[in-house]
C-alpha cells in the first residue's frame, strides 16, 4: 500500500472553502514586489505532487484533499474538450492572485490582480513540462469584459484580471497565443513560505552575489541554503539582482526546481505527516477550473519528474514601452509566435534548443532549465 493511502481513506473530508469573490476594479497600480516565484513554487508543488510516483496523490486529491480545493468556471467555453488527462500533449493556464486584503498597505490600492501569468505545456509523452512565463506588464489586446467594466483594447495583461477576473485573463491569453487550454489553476501566493518550511528549506545556486533591501540578509555567488523566511525574502528581491524584474524571475525559477526536487526526496514522500501537510497546503492554495478531473490528471502526470521541468519567458523587444498605462513590456510578435507554435505543435525541445532563455543583466542561466 502506498505511503499515506490509509490515512487518506480514513480521514474526514474538510468543508470546501467558499467561492472567491472579486472586488470592484480600480486603475491598475504596480505592486511593490510582484511575486513571480511564489506561483512558480506552488506550481512546482502541484505538478510534482501529482507526479510523485505514488497513488497517494491521486487517491488523496479525490477523497481528502480535493474537498479543500476551490472550484471556479475559469475557462468557460474556452476549455479544450479532453476526455482524459492520460494522453498528451496538454496545456494549462496558471494564474497567481495577489489578493492583499490583509495587507496594511492594501487600502491604498484596493483590488485583486494577477501578477503572474504562466502557461504549462506537458509534452505528448506526459513526462516533460515546460513553464512559459508571460510578463505581467505585457502590452496586449484585452477583450471586452462583457459587463461594461472594460470595453476592450490595449492594456497591460495583468489588468485583465482586475477588470474581469480569471475568466477574462484566460480569454486574453487564449487570444494572444492561439493555444488550446486543457485546464486552469489559480494559485495563492500566501502558501509559499509554508511549502518551503514543510520540506525543510531548499538550496539554490546563483551566478552572482546579492543582498536584501528588506533585511540584513546577503546571498553569495554559488549555492545558498534558504529557510522559509529566507526564501520569501530572496524571492522578493529585484533592485539588487542583475536584470531587475527579469533577473528576479530567473532567480525565482531556480526556486521551482529546488523545491520540486526536495519534495520528491524520501524524507518527504515517506513521511506521512509531511506528505499530508504538503498536500493540504497545496490543496488549500489552489482554485481549479471546474472541468479539471484531478485524479485523472494525477495519473497522467505520474511520469513527470523535476529534472524534466523547464522554464522560459515570452520573448519581448523592450520592457520600457511608453503607453497610456505607464511603462510596459513590448512583446516580440515574430519570436512569440514561434513559441506559441512550438506549444501547439509539441516541439518545445526544438524551440528551446534554438532559443535558449536570454540572460538577465548579462548573467547567463542554465540553458532552458528552471535552475
Amino acid at each position: 500500500m502506498a505511503v499515506g493511502l490509509q490515512e487518506a481513506r480514513s480521514a474526514t473530508p474538510a468543508e470546501p472553502p467558499s467561492p472567491a469573490t472579486f472586488r470592484s476594479p480600480v486603475p491598475p497600480k504596480k505592486p511593490k514586489s510582484p511575486p513571480w516565484a511564489k506561483v512558480c513554487v506552488v506550481l512546482g508543488a502541484v505538478l510534482v505532487v501529482l507526479a510523485g510516483g505514488t497513488l497517494t496523490a491521486a487517491y488523496g486529491l479525490n477523497h481528502r484533499y480535493e474537498s479543500k480545493l476551490k472550484r471556479a468556471d475559469i475557462l468557460g467555453d474556452l476549455s479544450d474538450e479532453q476526455s482524459t488527462y492520460t494522453e498528451g500533449p496538454l496545456n494549462f493556464l496558471i494564474l497567481g492572485s495577489d489578493d492583499r486584503a490583509n495587507d496594511p498597505d492594501f487600502a491604498a490600492s484596493e483590488g485583486t490582480r494577477s501578477d503572474t501569468i504562466m502557461m504549462a505545456h506537458i509534452d505528448k509523452t506526459l513526462s516533460k513540462a515546460y513553464i512559459v512565463s508571460i510578463p505581467r506588464d505585457s502590452y496586449v489586446d484585452i477583450p471586452a469584459s462583457g459587463d461594461g467594466k472594460w470595453e476592450g483594447g490595449k492594456n497591460k495583461i495583468n489588468a485583465a484580471y482586475q477588470y474581469g477576473g480569471p475568466a477574462l485573463t484566460a480569454k486574453t491569453v487564449q487570444q494572444l497565443t492561439g493555444v488550446s487550454l486543457n485546464g486552469a489553476f489559480l494559485l495563492d501566493f500566501n502558501s509559499v513560505r509554508k511549502l518551503v518550511g514543510i520540506v525543510g528549506g531548499v538550496e539554490v545556486c546563483i551566478p552572482f552575489s546579492m543582498s536584501s533591501i528588506h533585511t540584513d540578509r546577503t546571498w553569495k555567488k554559488g549555492c545558498n541554503f534558504l529557510t522559509a523566511d529566507g526564501a520569501q525574502d530572496f524571492m522578493r528581491q529585484r533592485k539588487t539582482v542583475p536584470g531587475g524584474d527579469f533577473g528576479r524571475m530567473q532567480n525565482q525559477q531556480r526556486v521551482v526546481l529546488a523545491v520540486a526536487k526536495k519534495m520528491t526526496t524520501k524524507g518527504v514522500l515517506t513521511d506521512p505527516g509531511k506528505l499530508d501537510r504538503l498536500l493540504t497546503t497545496v490543496a488549500e492554495s489552489v482554485t481549479v477550473d471546474e472541468n479539471v478531473d484531478l485524479p485523472d490528471l494525477a495519473l497522467g502526470m505520474k511520469k513527470l519528474r523535476p529534472t524534466n521541468l523547464r522554464c522560459t519567458t515570452l520573448p519581448f523587444i523592450t520592457d520600457d514601452l511608453s503607453t497610456p498605462y505607464g511603462s510596459s513590456v513590448e512583446l516580440d510578435p515574430v519570436k512569440g509566435e514561434e513559441l506559441f507554435a512550438a506549444m501547439r505543435n509539441d516541439t518545445m525541445d526544438q524551440y528551446l534548443a534554438a532559443n535558449p532563455p536570454k540572460p538577465a543583466g548579462g548573467v547567463t542561466p542554465s540553458a532552458g532549465t528552471c535552475s
